[in-house]
């Protein structure tokens, strides 16, 4: 059960914002400035205290000069992908799934390719051709989406393929945390050879301890119409709803 000790997940970054103590010990130094500048005080008896680097400012009195809690930084989250995660047929779910969630997104996609289908595009790989370029983001979180690509290929291979994968990306980044999104079903794709695909990866998604996320028992994207550029690809307001769908599943498990 690898997958149940990921790092502390940072929240999204919120605005910084002085505390009343804070504003009482500011307001003291500039009234003590404007006593200074007027003649009503004496010189001080010492240099002033330090600031920031590169700085002619005396820091406040108690602090470095610096925010006392920095404010944590937006997690980062790759989206390891096919054509959905590139956005084939209008604008994709990525964008819009960071922004709902408040998260640095990278997007690993590639049309036509899945777990054990490479694509016929010369130069483009299987998903864990491309595990250097997912660990190079150092992400919090791994989102692997997919595939109906892998239709065709035999469940069992797949499923192995999977577990490679999953086993690889824990290898390479054990702090982060990996979530699996298996495949839609959209019109075009035989429904019966989707089920079948959908059961390899959440077995293996299962055997390693990860959240598996299930558009097809979820009913993502159905009834199609409206919601397909063709019968295979989301168009804008598909994309729009897989990215809500996607992003309310992620809170459901606790992002």
């Amino acid at each position: 059960m690898w997958g149940a000790a990921p790092r502390p997940f940072p929240r999204r970054r919120e605005a910084a914002t002085d505390t009343p103590p804070v504003r009482r010990l500011l307001l003291v130094v500039l009234l003590g400035t404007l006593l200074t500048s007027a003649g009503c005080s004496s010189s001080p008896s010492g240099p002033p205290a330090a600031g920031p680097a590169g700085s002619s400012t005396p820091a406040v009195p108690g602090t470095s000069g610096t925010p006392t809690t920095a404010p944590a930084e937006d997690p980062t989250v790759v989206f390891l992908g096919d054509s959905y995660t590139v956005g084939v047929g209008g604008t994709g779910y990525v964008t819009r799934t960071a922004a709902e969630l408040g998260w640095v997104a990278y997007a690993q996609g590639e049309s036509g390719t899945g777990y054990r289908n490479p694509s016929t595009t010369p130069g483009q790989t299987v998903f864990g051709a491309r595990l250097a370029g997912v660990v190079a983001a150092d992400p919090d979180v791994v989102v692997v989406q997919g595939s109906t690509n892998d239709v065709g290929q035999a469940p069992e291979l797949v499923q192995a393929a999977a577990a490679d994968l999953y086993a690889a990306l824990h290898a390479a980044l054990p702090a982060a945390r990996l979530v699996v999104l298996g495949p839609l079903s959209p019109p075009d794709v035989d429904a019966g050879a989707v089920l079948a695909l959908r059961n390899a990866l959440a077995a293996a998604a299962s055997a390693a301890g990860l959240p598996y996320i299930d558009p097809v028992a979820g009913g993502w994207l159905t009834p199609p119409d409206g919601l397909f550029a063709d019968g295979i690809h989301p168009n804008d307001a598909g994309y729009a709803q897989l990215s809500d769908d996607l992003a309310a599943a992620l809170h459901r498990l606790g992002y």
